[in-house]
């Protein structure tokens, strides 16, 4: 069932994407009066097709990791002489351009509402506290302790995670000096660290600029207790309890939840001892452990249990109710502040100060919206508008066989005041077709490396 609900939150994300990018090509042609043949979600092979009464045709097709709206242009097809006012390519420069830039505008416009709605309905984060300070890190070299809430990074003010992760990707790669403003721990005391990067640098499928830094986040402890035991599990079948607090396993005493569940994960298709107080009484229960595929395929022990949901502390939560306007305020922010992230991925992953296997591909995308998924509505939201938002940003890049690349071809012609030749666009857009393909290929790469390493 899980399973389930993750492949239809994937094809949603990009269904609906797709979709509203797509029919912001197609209303706008529509709108300068270009005949429109096809309007495709998905490639490949038609599942099922129809036509509209303006004689388009409307085609679901089998591959739903993008779409198309084919449109009448005498560069792809012979066009009869009364319809050539209908054609793409002999609408006026401004008008092409309008039709090119009316998805990726789209994809904006549905960003923005969603994070409307999100801030609409109310958005509580934790507040950027330092968990731990890990040993032998950049961190560790100054007085920077568990504890301290992050109120700056540099000469800006963070209220969340998301801020400071923006103002420490900056610096990668820079190898200068890190400025962190906290509040020490509690009080209202602020203090100013600078952290020398000379020596910070990460790599790997999955980097994680701020655990390098030797910065993890607080996240309140999770009770030992069981809160809830799954159907037809092993858990289930040893009679395991919702509220039984886990004392010990195999005799050796349990911490915290997260060591419980180690200790399960290790031990695939073994029968285990565990004492538990059920009600202020110390039971034995053995169970044997069941197995199911974890990181790279490998087995790993599963029970059948979820923790209670951690309580966090309100002084640890912050939060802000917005009105009906003035939820667009944050919403435009979080547009602004996202297309400059990936404004910086791009000129990093260009000057090499960090490295091509952090592209991700479909299964990354899948990753991502069943874990968005997982954890609500309100961050499922967030989810959509993010990834809306890099959809904008990739389309606008200047690559031949992008939206952005029309744009430059369309810049081109206005320059020359005349065309290029339909032989040398046709050159460009394969040209540009093919560096798309090869940073697919090498984004579903990393995607197979990440989940068999």
């Amino acid at each position: 069932m899980q399973i389930l609900l993750q492949v239809i939150s994937f094809i949603f994300v990009i269904f609906v994407l797709v979709v509203s990018h797509e029919f912001g090509h197609l209303i706008v042609a529509k709108l300068f009066d270009v005949k429109i043949l096809k309007f495709s979600v998905g490639f490949g092979k038609e599942l099922f097709s129809w036509h509209g009464k303006d004689k388009t045709k409307y085609a679901i097709s089998l591959l739903p990791l993008g779409g198309y709206v084919k449109m009448l242009d005498t560069r792809e097809m012979k066009v009869s002489p009364q319809e050539l006012h209908l054609a793409f390519d002999h609408k006026p420069v401004l008008q092409r351009i309008l039709i090119v830039l009316a998805g990726p505008f789209t994809n904006i416009i549905f960003a923005l509402l969603v994070f409307w709605i999100m801030y609409l309905l109310g958005v509580t984060l934790p507040k950027p506290v330092i968990g731990k300070i890990l040993p032998d890190t950049i961190a560790s070299a100054t007085m920077l302790q568990s504890g301290d809430e992050i109120i700056g990074i540099d000469n800006k003010s963070v209220q969340d995670w998301q801020g400071v992760m923006f103002g420490i990707f900056g610096h990668i790669g820079n190898k200068d000096n890190l400025r962190i403003i906290v509040k020490k721990n509690n009080t209202p005391i602020e203090q100013t660290y600078n952290l020398n990067l000379a020596n910070w640098s990460f790599s790997g499928l999955e980097p994680d600029p701020l655990r390098e830094l030797g910065i993890t986040a607080y996240h309140p402890p999770i009770s030992k207790i069981i809160g809830k035991v799954a159907k037809n599990t092993p858990a289930a079948k040893a009679n395991l309890r919702e509220g039984d607090e886990v004392i010990s396993v195999n005799g050796k005493a349990v911490e915290d939840w997260e060591e419980f569940i180690n200790f399960i994960q290790k031990n695939p298709q073994q029968i285990l001892r565990l004492q538990i107080n059920r009600q202020h009484e110390l039971l034995n229960v053995n169970v044997k452990t069941d197995w199911k595929f974890g990181p790279g395929w490998k087995k790993i022990g599963f029970l059948g249990v979820s923790s209670q949901k951690p309580v966090w502390p309100s002084s640890m939560l912050s939060g802000e109710n917005y009105s009906f306007f003035g939820a667009l305020q944050p919403a435009w922010r979080n547009i602004n502040d996202f297309m400059v992230f990936n404004a910086q991925v791009l000129g990093k992953l260009i000057t090499g100060k960090i490295p091509m296997g952090i592209l991700g591909g479909p299964i990354s995308i899948f990753q991502s919206s069943a874990a968005a998924l997982n954890q609500g509505a309100i961050v499922f939201f967030g989810f959509l508008g993010i990834f809306s938002i890099m959809l904008a940003f990739v389309n606008l890049l200047p690559i031949p066989g992008l939206d952005g690349g029309h744009v430059l071809i369309c810049l081109i012609e206005f320059v020359r005041r005349k065309p290029l030749s339909a032989a040398v666009q046709i050159l460009i857009m394969r040209l540009g077709i093919i560096a798309l393909i090869l940073l697919a290929v090498r984004a579903s790469i990393n995607d197979l490396l990440r989940l068999f390493s």
